[in-house]
C-alpha cells in the first residue's frame, strides 16, 4: 500500500485541548466569516433535529461550509439536571474522510458568545455603550470576556439567579470595563445599550417595560424547545434579524410570538454583515432592534476548522485511525 492510499488519520481533541487553541479575536474572525461566507452561497444547507429523552433531550446539528469543503455534525446531550455532554465529528466530504472528533462544550460557548459579539457590532452597537448580560454561565462569561475585543464597553450589567454566582462572574477576570451586578433582570436590562440574553429560561425575563427605546436585544438562549427569555411584547414592532431565519419560528423567540412569522424577520445575520440587507433608518434609535439566535451549524463548522488547524499546527490532540491499513497477501 502506497502512502497516498493509507486511512487519513484522525484528530481526537479534548476540551483541554479545545480550550488551549481558542482566542476572541480569532474566534470573533471566524465566526464572522462564517456569516459572510454564509450569504454569499459559500455554506451547506444546514439541519438540526432534537430527540426527546425522559430526562432531557439531544440535540443534532449538521452542516458545512464550501470552501474549503468541511461537513460538521454536532451532538450534545442535555439531561435535565446534569451539565451537558457533546461530541462534534468533522468531515472532509471530497475526501471521504473524518478529519476530527472534539469535545464541544467550549466550541459551543466560544461560538455563542462570539455571534453574541459579532451581531452587536453589525446590529448597531455602538463603542461607549452600556450591556447588559443576563445569565452566569460560560456563555455570559464569554461576552464578557470577547465584546471588549470587538468595541469599547462603558459598563457591563450582570443578573443571574443565583446572586453570588453573578458576582463571581463580575469578579472572574481583570477586566478594564466596570461590571455592575442587579437584583432582577429588568433592573440590569434598564441601564443598558444593549442587553444579552444567555440563559436557559422557560419563562420571560424581560418585557418592553425594561427597556430603553432603540434598546438592541440579542438573544441567544432559547436553542431548543421550550426555552423562552423574552416576553411577547419584546417583539412587538422590533426589527427581528435571525441568525436562521426558519429555525427561529419552530424553537427561537420568535416561535412564542402570535403574530410573527418568519415573513416579518428582516433577514439573516450575515445578509446584514454583507450589505444585502439594511436596517431600517429608525432600528436602533425609537425601534428596537431583536437578534435572535438559535445556533447554526455552518459556524460550528467554522469554529471546529479553527480548531483542527491550530490544534494541528502545535502537534496537539491524539491521532489515530478507526482501522489499521490492509496488509498485503504473502506479506
Amino acid at each position: 500500500m502506497t502512502a497516498s492510499e493509507l486511512p487519513q488519520a484522525t484528530m481526537l481533541l479534548s476540551g483541554p485541548d479545545v480550550r488551549s487553541v481558542l482566542t476572541w479575536p480569532d474566534t470573533i474572525r471566524a465566526v464572522r466569516d462564517s456569516f459572510r461566507a454564509a450569504a454569499t452561497g459559500g455554506a451547506m444547507r444546514p439541519a438540526a433535529a432534537q430527540v426527546a429523552m425522559a430526562t432531557g433531550s439531544l440535540h443534532l446539528k449538521a452542516g458545512g461550509l464550501l470552501d474549503p469543503a468541511l461537513l460538521s455534525v454536532k451532538a450534545n446531550l442535555r439531561p435535565d439536571a446534569a451539565r451537558a455532554l457533546g461530541v462534534i465529528l468533522v468531515f472532509d466530504p471530497d475526501g471521504v474522510t473524518l478529519r476530527a472528533v472534539m469535545d464541544s462544550a467550549d466550541v459551543t460557548a466560544y461560538r455563542t458568545a462570539a455571534t453574541a459579539v459579532v451581531a452587536a457590532r453589525a446590529l448597531g452597537a455602538q463603542d461607549g455603550c452600556s450591556v447588559a448580560v443576563l445569565g452566569t454561565g460560560r456563555v455570559a462569561g464569554g461576552v464578557l470576556d470577547a465584546l471588549p475585543h470587538e468595541m469599547k464597553v462603558g459598563a457591563f450589567h450582570v443578573w443571574g439567579r443565583d446572586r453570588d454566582r453573578a458576582q463571581q462572574l463580575a469578579r472572574a477576570a481583570d477586566r478594564p470595563v466596570s461590571v455592575h451586578v442587579h437584583d432582577t433582570p429588568g433592573a440590569a436590562a434598564a441601564q443598558a445599550d444593549v442587553v444579552v440574553t444567555c440563559t436557559p429560561s422557560r419563562s420571560p425575563l424581560v418585557s418592553a417595560a425594561d427597556l430603553r427605546a432603540g434598546t438592541l436585544v440579542l438573544a441567544m438562549g432559547a436553542d431548543s424547545p421550550g426555552k423562552r427569555e423574552l416576553a411577547a411584547d419584546v417583539l412587538q414592532d422590533a426589527v427581528i434579524v435571525a441568525d436562521d431565519t426558519e429555525a427561529v419560528t419552530r424553537v427561537g423567540e420568535v416561535a412564542f410570538h402570535p403574530n410573527v412569522t418568519a415573513g416579518v424577520v428582516l433577514g439573516d445575520l450575515g445578509s446584514v454583515i454583507t450589505g444585502a440587507v439594511a436596517l431600517p433608518d429608525d432600528a436602533g434609535r425609537t425601534r428596537r432592534v431583536v437578534f435572535d439566535s438559535v445556533g447554526i451549524a455552518f459556524v460550528d463548522t467554522a469554529m471546529a476548522a479553527l480548531v483542527l488547524s491550530t490544534a494541528q499546527a502545535r502537534n496537539l490532540g491524539t491521532s489515530f485511525n478507526f482501522a489499521p491499513p490492509a496488509v498485503a497477501s504473502g506479506q
